[in-house]
This record gives C-alpha cells, sequence and structure tokens, in this order.
C-alpha cells in the first residue's frame, strides 16, 4: 500500500468527522426548537413545583414483537420503557426518568411480549390530600385543581 492510500483514508475519516459533527448540530438544533414549539406553537413552560405527587404501581402489558425489548438502551430508542418515559414525559406526569422513583420488577428480551409487568414510580397528582400523596421537594403551597 502506498502513501498516498494513507493520505486518502486520512483525509475521507476526517470527512466523515466534520459530516458527523455537522448531523450531531442539526439534531441538537432541531430537539430545541422542537422543545419550544409544538405544531408552530410556543409551549408554555410546566412547573412541577406547583404539584404534590404519588408513589403509584401501574400493571401493564405490550405487544413486544415491534420493540428492542422492555428495558432502555443506550444503543436504541425501540424499548417498551423508552416509548413508556416519552409519553410519562409528554403528559408531564413525570418531569424527568432520573426524577420519577422509578423501579420495575423485570424485563423482557427482544420480540417478546408481556401481560402483566409492573414498575412504580412518582406521578404528578392534581390530588391535594389523600393515601400516599407527598409534597415533592420545592414544592409551592398554591396550587388549584383544574388548572
Amino acid at each position: 500500500l502506498s502513501i498516498n492510500y494513507f493520505q486518502e483514508l486520512i483525509s475521507r475519516v476526517t470527512q466523515l468527522q466534520a459530516h458527523v459533527q455537522q448531523l450531531k448540530n442539526i439534531i441538537a438544533k432541531q430537539k430545541t426548537q422542537e422543545s419550544k414549539t409544538v405544531n408552530n406553537k410556543p409551549v408554555k413552560s410546566f412547573d412541577f413545583k406547583r404539584y404534590k405527587k404519588r408513589h403509584v404501581a401501574l400493571k401493564l402489558l405490550y405487544l413486544g414483537w415491534d420493540y428492542q425489548g422492555f428495558a432502555a438502551q443506550e444503543d436504541t430508542n425501540r424499548t417498551v420503557e423508552t416509548q413508556l418515559f416519552n409519553a410519562l414525559m409528554k403528559t408531564r406526569l413525570i418531569e424527568l426518568r432520573e426524577t420519577s422513583n422509578y423501579h420495575r420488577c423485570g424485563r423482557t428480551d427482544k420480540g417478546v411480549s408481556a401481560f402483566s409487568q409492573v414498575i412504580s414510580l412518582d406521578l404528578r397528582s392534581n390530588c391535594l390530600e389523600g393515601k400516599g400523596i407527598f409534597e415533592p421537594d420545592g414544592y409551592v403551597e398554591g396550587h388549584k385543581t383544574g388548572e
């Protein structure tokens, strides 16, 4: 192999690295824009501190043939757990997975369905009192049901 070959190879790798960085920048910009607007309307900020929480157990079922298993994975978003947390955050029942006190009792492999999967986590609640209701850190008194 000639020196020219290696120089061309190094040049191509450098170009590909620059292209990957450009794509990462585009994706980051799109995510920022998406978080600021939904259907071309500005998104109002949501104040989780105005709501109490409740620790709940959820029993769910899913047909897993389109998923890469239950548990979230670094290399794919096609997991049941990832889709579940996307829905919980979109509906603003949780702010972040990391702060939701989340626990699961099992997992499934790629393509496997489950009919009694159980998870537990802290969800935002409109209830001001009752069994399991608690005030999270930073809670601000004065929430009115229905706001």
